[in-house]
């Protein structure tokens, strides 16, 4: 299986693992993940009701299928990770983390690499120092 097949049937296998499991709806869907010094597709797995939700790194989980990794070894080890980590997920108040004056006493500062990051740096503040860029 291709790529994108592998991509669509872990999307719908992972999300009927899922409720069969819970019980309950859950909602998945593929999107790209753009972080620092990375790029990869991702399964966002999350409860039908909420907005917090878990990703699932696809690209990862192709490479073990193509080093030969079963492939509903993988769909179950992907509904274990997503289930557990949906389960233990912290509490915290989303009102709080979008409310700079409560937040910005905790935010931190990060470097990376500019041309590496070069697209992911037009779309957040950041200053360039020689090759760096301070986010």
């Amino acid at each position: 299986m291709n790529y994108e097949e592998f991509k669509e049937n872990l999307a719908n296998d992972v999300k009927e693992q899922m409720e069969s499991r819970s019980g309950s709806g859950v909602a998945v869907e593929t999107r790209t993940v753009e972080k620092m010094n990375e790029t990869y597709d991702a399964l966002t797995v999350k409860p039908e009701d909420s907005i917090i939700g878990v990703n699932l790194n696809v690209t990862s989980l192709y490479k073990e299928y193509e080093d030969g990794k079963d492939y509903d070894s993988i769909v179950n080890g992907a509904a274990e990770v997503a289930e557990n980590a949906l389960s233990n997920k912290p509490d915290f108040n989303l009102d709080v983390i979008k409310d700079y004056d409560q937040m910005k006493d905790k935010l931190a500062i990060e470097v990376v690499s500019a041309e590496r990051n070069k697209d992911l740096l037009e779309t957040v503040p950041h200053k360039n120092i020689e090759d760096m860029a301070v986010v």
